[in-house]
């Protein structure tokens, strides 16, 4: 099985970054941030990265308008205000970015998603490109700070844990869910729940 892994730069100093892509033998970042700044962690500047990962035989790519979680186009953004991965996930420009990066991994390429959030569940990073890759059949590893691995699998799990933690218990009257329908409702809510957000006009 193909996999793709996913990383969060969060503060982390770029020693400890990149001892993390070397554990798993990671050559290609994909930086999915729509913005490829960072106020706090400045080491982690577009300019400044790349340059740095170049250094240390790792290819850097820039797909933030590709992949990245804030959109322009208000037709992708739901009436309460937040962006709508399903929608973000059919349009043109990210199917390609799709393509792109199975052309990478079948090059050769040990990609690795990059965004800044620690948790890969915190992040659009795993909620919405990891989650894509993973239907089309890739092994999705989400590397932890501390240098474990998360599967997709793993953050399904925890996905409904927090958002149905007594799905395996039926009412006195109704059976317990299909879990399956559980989790697609699940991955809708951490959308709605860290989805970036744009004013929207009541009437």
């Amino acid at each position: 099985m193909k996999r793709i892994f996913t990383i969060g730069h969060s503060t982390q100093s770029f020693d400890s970054f990149l001892s993390l892509l070397e554990q798993y033998n990671i050559n290609c970042i994909v930086d999915v941030r729509s913005t490829p700044y960072s106020q706090y962690a400045t080491q982690y500047n577009q300019d400044i990265l790349s340059s740095n990962l170049k250094k240390n035989d790792v290819y850097y790519l820039f797909m933030g308008e590709e992949f990245g979680a804030r959109r322009r186009d208000p037709r992708l953004y739901t009436s309460e205000g937040f962006l709508d991965f399903d929608k973000v996930s059919q349009t043109t420009v990210f199917k390609k970015g799709i393509e792109r990066i199975v052309s990478g991994v079948d090059k050769g390429y040990n990609v690795a998603f990059m965004c800044t959030e620690k948790e890969p569940i915190d992040c659009h990073r795993t909620i919405l490109v990891g989650h894509e890759f993973f239907g089309l059949g890739f092994e999705i590893l989400n590397i932890l700070s501390n240098g474990q691995l998360l599967s997709q699998r793993g953050i399904d799990t925890q996905l409904l844990d927090l958002y149905f933690p007594y799905r395996r218990q039926g009412s006195l009257f109704d059976e317990p869910r299909n879990e399956k329908d559980l989790l697609t409702e699940a991955y809708r809510f951490r959308n709605r729940d860290i989805g970036y957000r744009i004013h929207v006009r009541e009437e």
